[in-house]
């Protein structure tokens, strides 16, 4: 590898860099190879969850009105302040790695022809500078203060009273913790969140142009989708954001659940739903590589079938089409020539369009689905649950 593509791919990254990045080294909490350490995730899971529990605590003691101690019963609380923000916040430093991994491969592993090196640059360029655009996090951070401002207080005002706050005359009041979570602890959760979410797109948008690239594509690669097999690792760098968002809304659907039934099946076509929808956001991404796997297959049936058909013409020619002592195919090697060909054509047909296999999906499946087992569990009893999980293991 020449020094420039090294020196770009070991720059590369989409998760260090831009302010919020900037904010939390100013902290110490950035470790040496410039990604959120662990103690970064205690303390914004922690920023998000104290002061609010605090306030609750103090204006309960400070009025008797007041009862903000269903803030620690509340489950959708400690999923989305504790759990979600600090597995967003954990999860950057093994995410940046494994992209980073990734585009290099693409290096490594000379799947790029020599004309299409600059345009890769470019592209990694693009992404590390989109990734941690001031703009871009500015938006975000606009977005999350304004959704949190209007949806909080609606919270409050659908809920009646709880410990966000009570409707007088019609109108929410938020409480000391209500204000709080409003303007600290929501936005500081949808921000974490929304910048996963660019993330996904910028890495999206760099997939895209890649797939544009002139790329060494081999149809009879063993890993059955022409060398792009090792990007089915891809979609398991998002399981920790996949699971965070899943407690947020597994939270959310038990605590519905507690306070309004709802016909099963609904809440079964929901917990499917929510799985599909994990998979066609993570798994969505590889879908610009279709067109040129496509095209290879297509291409590679055409000269593989030509060649295979010329080198069995040949075969029938001259071992049926003449009379020949069956004993004289003894030692031959035609018959291994045109088995082997035959494995080969075979290999072109089975090459995948979509380089995806069965252990990333179950990867997403997985990471989504632990948290709805608590929903699982408000539909069918635990013990009943339990038996029919280790009857099947066993």
């Amino acid at each position: 590898m020449n020094p420039v593509d090294s020196d770009r791919l070991e720059r590369f990254s989409l998760v260090a860099g831009g302010p919020f990045h900037r904010v939390l080294d100013r902290l110490g909490l950035i470790g040496a190879d410039r990604l959120p350490t662990p103690r970064a995730a205690i303390s914004l899971a922690l920023l998000a969850w104290l002061p609010p529990a605090l306030l609750a605590i103090a204006q309960s003691l400070a009025d008797s009105r007041y009862s903000g101690w269903g803030f620690f019963t509340d489950w959708t609380v400690h999923a989305r302040y504790l759990v979600a923000i600090a597995v967003m916040v954990a999860t950057d430093r093994y995410a940046d790695g494994r992209l980073v991994t990734l585009a290099r491969h693409f290096r490594d592993a000379r799947l790029l022809s020599d004309e299409g090196l600059s345009a890769f640059r470019a592209a990694l360029a693009a992404a590390d500078r989109r990734s941690s655009s001031t703009l871009a996090e500015g938006l975000i951070l606009a977005v999350a203060l304004i959704w949190s401002s209007v949806t909080v207080p609606y919270a409050a005002a659908v809920a009646g009273s709880s410990w966000e706050g009570t409707v007088v005359a019609g109108v929410a009041q938020l409480s000391w913790a209500g204000e709080t979570a409003r303007f600290v602890s929501n936005p500081l959760f949808l921000f974490l969140a929304l910048r996963w979410f660019w993330w996904l797109v910028v890495w999206t948008a760099l997939l895209y142009r890649i797939s544009r690239l002139p790329l060494q594509l081999t149809p009879l690669h063993p890993d059955r989708a022409a060398g792009l097999g090792f990007l089915a690792l891809f979609p398991g760098i998002f399981s920790g954001f996949a699971f965070a968002l899943s407690c947020v809304i597994a939270s959310s659907m038990v605590k519905d659940l507690a306070l309004e039934q709802h016909d099963p099946k609904i809440v079964w076509f929901a917990i499917a739903g929510w799985l599909g929808m994990n998979l066609v956001l993570f798994l969505g991404p590889l879908l610009v590589f279709i067109r040129p796997l496509y095209e290879l297959r297509e291409r590679a049936l055409l000269e593989y079938g030509r060649l295979a058909a010329q080198h069995h013409l040949a075969f029938h020619r001259k071992w049926v089409g003449e009379k020949r002592d069956g004993e004289e195919l003894m030692g031959s090697p035609d018959p291994s020539s045109a088995s082997d060909l035959n494995a080969t054509v075979q290999a072109v047909q089975e090459l995948r369009t979509f380089p995806v296999d069965r252990v990333a999906v179950m990867q997403l499946i997985i990471a989504a689905g632990i948290p709805m087992l608590a929903v699982v569990a408000t539909q069918i009893p635990l013990a009943e649950l339990v038996q029919w999980i280790v009857g099947k293991i066993l």
